[in-house]
């Protein structure tokens, strides 16, 4: 039987060729190999899919972020390939880059803030500050540690949403580790 992790495979190959909006249950079950009854006895609904997928992508930022944090002895170093791999991350996500060119626009009011609703930047933040806050690398992040992760989420977002033409990666890391980083 075709496991949880082979579901989000089919279905980020799914988004890869039609983009969010036209993902369906039965594409992803066609994708995986499995029945239509078996993926929605799985997942309710579509939406409840992309909840998953979308988890399940904060997951394995969080384990980057986790896996960085080891080198906190050395901040600022920590701080430049934190930023860049992560934007290495972003750029090699064949399903985020489809759904962006693809749906980038019906995306849009998951970025942008609303009355009452978080956005996935605000999340992200919340998710990696748990880990860093806690970290030694805090007392080096201004101008508050909360300050500093926001606006390094929030280039690397701006980042997704409008590639950079004359920066390289290590550019955009250097940047963020400037403006943040306090020896």
């Amino acid at each position: 039987m075709t496991n949880g992790d082979d579901v989000i495979a089919a279905a980020r190959a799914v988004v890869r060729r039609v983009g969010v909006g036209a993902l369906s249950l039965a594409a992803v079950a066609r994708e995986a190999g499995i029945s239509r009854a078996t993926i929605y006895r799985r997942y309710a609904s579509k939406e409840h899919l992309l909840g998953v997928i979308v988890a399940h992508e904060l997951d394995t930022l969080e384990r980057l972020v986790l896996g960085r944090l080891r080198f906190a002895d050395e901040p600022r170093q920590t701080v430049h390939m934190l930023v860049r791999e992560v934007l290495d991350y972003n750029a090699g996500n064949d399903a985020l880059q489809a759904a962006l060119r693809i749906d980038g626009s019906a995306l849009t009011p998951w970025l942008i803030r609303s009355e009452g609703g978080s956005t996935l930047v605000d999340i992200v933040t919340e998710r990696a500050l748990t880990h860093i806050a806690d970290s030694p690398l805090a007392q080096h992040l201004g101008p508050t540690p909360e300050a500093a992760v926001e606006f390094m989420v929030g280039v690397v977002f701006t980042q997704l949403l409008s590639p950079a033409r004359h920066m390289s990666h290590a550019d955009i890391a250097a940047y963020i580790t400037e403006a943040i980083y306090r020896p």
